[in-house]
C-alpha cells in the first residue's frame, strides 16, 4: 500500500499533495516520494510572490529527494489566479523551468493560458528563453502558449517534443537525439527560416503553423512526415499564379536563396522518408509547388498521402511523386465536397519527361465524398499517364481519414 500511495498523489496538483502530510505521521513524506508533480495555478496564495515561493521550495525539496521524479507538470490559467499573474508565469518561464531540469526530471510539460490579448506579444513579459535548457535526463518536453528557443543540445537524451501554440523566432533548432518534433498551430518567424538540424529525428509534425516553413537542412533518420500548410502561412506569392522561372519581388522575398541553394526548401529535407502526407489547400500550396520545380527524388517513399493542391496542372505533383519515388507503393488522394473540377486541366504536364514505369506502384486511393466531373478527369490523366486504372480505388461517403 505505501508504495501505491505516492502514485496517487501524482495526480493531485502540488499544494494539495503537500497538504497531505497532514493526514498522520505515516503520510508525512509521502508526498516527496511521488514521482510526479503537477503545479497548477490557484488564488489561495493571495499573491504571486507566495505562489513564486511555494514553487521554489517545491522544487528544492524534491531537488534533495532519494525519489526520481518522473514527470513535471506547470499547467498555469490565469482564470484560476486569484491575483495578477504575469510575474508568476515570468518566474516560472525564466526560473522554475530549469529548475524542474535539476531534479532530474525525465519529462516535462509546461502549459500557459491567458487571457489578456497582449500578453503573448509583450517581449518584457514573456520574451525568448534567456538560455538553453539543459538536461541529461530530461526525454520529453511538451509546451503550450510560450516563447521558447529552439536550442536543445544541452538535453541529449531528449527524443519527444511537442510544441502547439508556441511562439519561435529562433534562426535555427539543434538537437542530436530528437526523433519525434511535433509543432501544431505555431507561430514561426515571417523574416527569415529557421534551420533544422536533427540527425535522429524519425517523425515530424507541422501542422497549420504562421510564419515562413522552416528550412530543412539535415533530416537523415526522418521516416514520417506530416505537413499540413495553414492559411497563416507566409509561404505565398501575391502574384496570382506565379510559379515563372524568373521569379517576381515576392517570390525573391520569400525565397531568396533559390538560385544559391540549387534545390528545393523544403522536400530536400523530406527525400529519405518512407511515409509522407502534404496537405495544402488549393490555393495555399505555393512552396510545394515551387519546391516540386527542383525535381527532388524520394528513393525511400512507399506511402503518399495529398489533397486538394495536387490538382493543380494536371496532377503534376502526384506524376513526380510516382516517377520520382521508385519504391512508392501507395498513393492517397483526399478531395473536398466543395470544388471547382474545372480546375483539373488537361494538356502538357511540365513535370513529366518522357514515359515512365509505374510497375512499383499498387494502389491510387482516391477519397471523396461524390465521384463528379473532378474525379473523371482525375483517371483519364492518370491512364494517359501509363497508371492502369486497375489500381485505382475510389472510396465515396463516410470515408475515414
Amino acid at each position: 500500500m505505501d508504495d501505491v500511495l505516492p502514485i496517487v498523489i501524482s495526480f493531485l496538483p502540488a499544494h494539495e499533495a503537500v497538504r497531505t502530510c497532514v493526514l498522520s505521521p505515516r503520510w508525512r513524506h509521502f508526498w516527496t516520494s511521488a514521482p510526479g508533480l503537477r503545479i497548477t495555478a490557484v488564488g489561495d496564495f493571495g499573491s504571486a510572490d507566495k505562489f513564486n515561493q511555494f514553487v521554489d521550495r517545491l522544487l528544492f525539496l524534491r531537488r534533495h529527494s532519494d525519489c526520481p521524479l518522473e514527470s513535471c507538470e506547470f499547467d498555469l490559467d490565469d482564470r484560476e489566479f486569484g491575483f495578477n499573474s504575469i510575474s508568476s508565469f515570468q518566474h516560472v518561464y525564466r526560473w522554475s523551468l530549469q529548475s524542474a531540469l535539476d531534479c532530474n526530471v525525465r519529462v516535462l510539460r509546461c502549459s500557459f493560458t491567458d487571457t489578456n490579448p497582449n500578453f503573448r506579444m509583450l517581449p518584457e513579459q514573456l520574451s525568448e528563453y534567456p538560455e538553453p535548457l539543459l538536461s541529461q535526463h530530461l526525454t520529453g518536453l511538451e509546451l503550450h502558449c510560450i516563447r521558447c528557443a529552439l536550442d536543445f543540445s544541452g538535453c541529449p537524451v531528449l527524443v519527444d517534443l511537442k510544441m502547439e501554440q508556441c511562439v519561435t523566432h529562433a534562426a535555427e533548432m539543434l538537437s542530436p537525439s530528437l526523433r519525434q518534433l511535433s509543432m501544431v498551430c505555431c507561430e514561426l518567424s515571417m523574416w527569415h527560416r529557421t534551420q533544422v538540424t536533427l540527425p535522429n529525428l524519425v517523425r515530424l509534425e507541422l501542422i497549420n503553423c504562421a510564419g515562413r516553413l522552416p528550412l530543412l537542412e539535415s533530416l537523415p533518420s526522418l521516416e514520417t512526415a506530416v505537413v499540413d500548410l495553414g492559411e497563416f502561412s507566409e509561404d505565398r506569392c501575391p502574384v496570382s499564379g506565379c510559379l515563372d522561372d524568373d521569379p517576381c519581388f515576392g517570390c525573391h522575398f520569400h525565397f531568396e536563396f533559390i538560385a544559391q541553394r540549387g534545390s528545393s526548401y523544403f522536400f530536400q529535407g523530406l527525400s529519405r522518408a518512407k511515409h509522407l502526407e502534404l496537405l495544402a489547400s488549393y490555393n495555399d500550396a505555393f512552396i510545394f509547388q515551387r519546391d516540386l520545380k527542383c525535381r527532388p527524388t524520394f528513393p525511400m517513399l512507399k506511402t503518399l498521402i495529398l489533397n486538394d493542391w495536387c490538382l493543380h496542372a494536371d496532377l503534376s505533383a502526384v506524376i513526380h511523386f510516382i516517377q520520382h519515388s521508385p519504391n512508392l507503393e501507395k498513393v492517397t488522394l483526399k478531395f473536398a465536397e466543395e470544388f471547382d473540377s474545372s480546375m483539373v486541366t488537361e494538356g502538357d504536364n511540365s513535370l513529366l519527361e518522357g514515359t515512365f514505369s509505374s510497375d512499383h506502384l499498387k494502389m491510387v486511393e482516391i477519397k471523396c465524398l461524390k465521384v463528379d466531373g473532378r474525379i473523371n478527369k482525375i483517371l483519364k490523366i492518370l491512364s494517359a499517364c501509363g497508371i492502369s486504372l486497375e489500381k485505382v480505388n475510389i472510396r465515396q461517403a463516410n470515408t475515414s481519414s
